[in-house]
């Protein structure tokens, strides 16, 4: 009998293994120690700009953002097979000024920033962007609806972008949600986390200490899968290399830590942000572009590597240490 129940557990146990195995999906055939473009020619282009990718759960399908010249950004998808991205099509949901798609980890629903009127609750600002969702059915994805106040604000009269503009909504578990956003009087686009209740969300709490200057611009805030790390891009930020550039933050017992530059390795004088992890966090994604030239950018295009080439711990131990000396 002890024979018997061993045995069992060994075979349960190769068989959670070759599941987990299964589950990974690899993105390229070698290391990725440096940033490489992401699926050059289908997915990220010379032509288009291409920014603000997620997966579904199985990290085979994916959403991202393109924006053909002179015409609005919508949502598109593609999915991998046999090794090779499929030419990507609109989302059926995309059809205005559409962008920053995010699939909850259970993959049932969608959320995404949209510049489609609010029924109801019309603009009366320049420009306001809030976050939608659409849920999954047997028949494909439902028609969109915005989320309720207070996670949407519509502008008011004279209010002009940032204020009050929302466009990426995240979370890990379905429950805590995190976005970033100017709230209306503040001085600075900030972290806010909310909590998803049985009548809506809960009233936004800003994200405390990642700065010590409070209006700082923190854009498209997203966790790593184990929830360890935030990261985030940031307008002209301290230690930065020019314009936009990704930062990260670790979670502490009493919140999350001072955010530092992620370095060389994904910044650089041009401009960086939509900082996005794969499912299973092998896998990093960012956009970037290169300084513009004669005012003019290049367009945006998706890069990736492996997270482990980011030393993140590194890079947050060696912060500490030189808050002590």
């Amino acid at each position: 009998m002890k024979f018997n129940l061993a045995g069992s557990f060994l075979l349960l146990l190769l068989l959670g293994c070759a599941e987990s195995e299964k589950k990974r999906v690899s993105y390229s055939e070698e290391a990725v120690n440096s940033p490489q473009l992401f699926a050059p020619g289908v997915i990220s282009t010379s032509d288009h700009n291409e920014f603000d990718l997620c997966f579904t759960p199985d990290g085979k399908t994916i959403y991202f953002t393109r924006r053909f010249p002179g015409e609005k950004q919508k949502i598109y998808t593609s999915t991998l097979a046999e090794g090779q991205w499929s030419a990507p099509v609109l989302a059926p949901f995309s059809t205005d000024r559409d962008e920053t798609p995010f699939i909850t980890p259970d993959g049932n629903t969608l959320y995404f920033g949209s510049q489609r009127e609010i029924p109801g609750k019309p603009n009366l600002g320049g420009f306001d962007m809030n976050v939608w969702k659409v849920e999954k059915t047997p028949e494909g994805w439902s028609e969109p609806e915005p989320l309720p106040d207070p996670v949407n604000k519509v502008q008011i009269e004279g209010e002009n972008w940032p204020s009050s503009v929302n466009n990426y909504f995240f979370t890990l578990d379905g429950i805590t949600f995190y976005y970033t956003t100017m709230e209306r009087g503040s001085a600075g686009i900030d972290v806010y986390k909310t909590t998803k209740e049985d009548k809506g969300f809960s009233l936004p709490e800003r994200i405390e200490g990642l700065f010590e200057n409070d209006s700082l611009w923190k854009y498209s805030a997203s966790l790593s899968p184990d929830g360890e790390f935030m990261v985030f891009n940031v307008y002209d930020g301290p230690g930065g290399f020019g314009g936009d550039d990704l930062y990260v933050s670790k979670k502490t017992s009493s919140g999350w830590s001072g955010a530092v530059n992620m370095g060389e390795i994904v910044n650089s004088a041009g401009e960086e942000g939509s900082g996005r992890f794969s499912p299973d966090g092998r896998y990093f994604f960012f956009t970037h572009t290169d300084p513009p030239v004669d005012g003019e950018y290049e367009p945006w295009s998706i890069y990736f590597l492996e997270t482990e080439f980011l030393n993140l711990q590194a890079l947050l131990k060696e912060q500490r240490s030189g808050d002590l000396n």
